[in-house]
């Protein structure tokens, strides 16, 4: 399975080892978290990946909260949007639960020279 258009210019910004190892598995995976789900919404791409990052938050799915992380900033999300994501998770999912993906958040940050 290829990896459909609209994703292609930001392939590059995954990094997976299991892109070596699983590459159907991650195309498939990438044409729906990135191309696929963003179609069949009807809020704009931007909220829809704000919603994904939420989601990957509950379900505590730090290595594709960090992939996704780095596709929404460069699609809109802007660093404070993203910031506020994981503090408004905090009274829902618990403080213990976010304290991983604030310090991934900002990581992330600091990796663009984002302050």
């Amino acid at each position: 399975m290829s990896i459909s258009r609209t994703i292609q210019a930001d392939r590059n910004q995954i990094v997976t080892t299991l892109k070596e190892t699983d590459s159907e598995f991650i195309s498939l995976s990438d044409n729906f978290t990135l191309d696929k789900v963003l179609q069949c919404t009807k809020g704009t791409g931007k909220q829809r990946m704000k919603e994904i990052l939420a989601a990957l938050v509950a379900m505590q799915c730090v290595e594709k909260y960090k992939i996704m992380l780095n596709w929404a900033l460069n699609n809109g999300v802007t660093p404070t949007e993203a910031k506020e994501i994981v503090y408004q998770a905090a009274p829902t999912v618990g403080l213990g639960k976010v304290f991983e993906f604030s310090q991934v958040t900002n990581d992330i940050l600091i990796e663009r020279n984002i302050s």
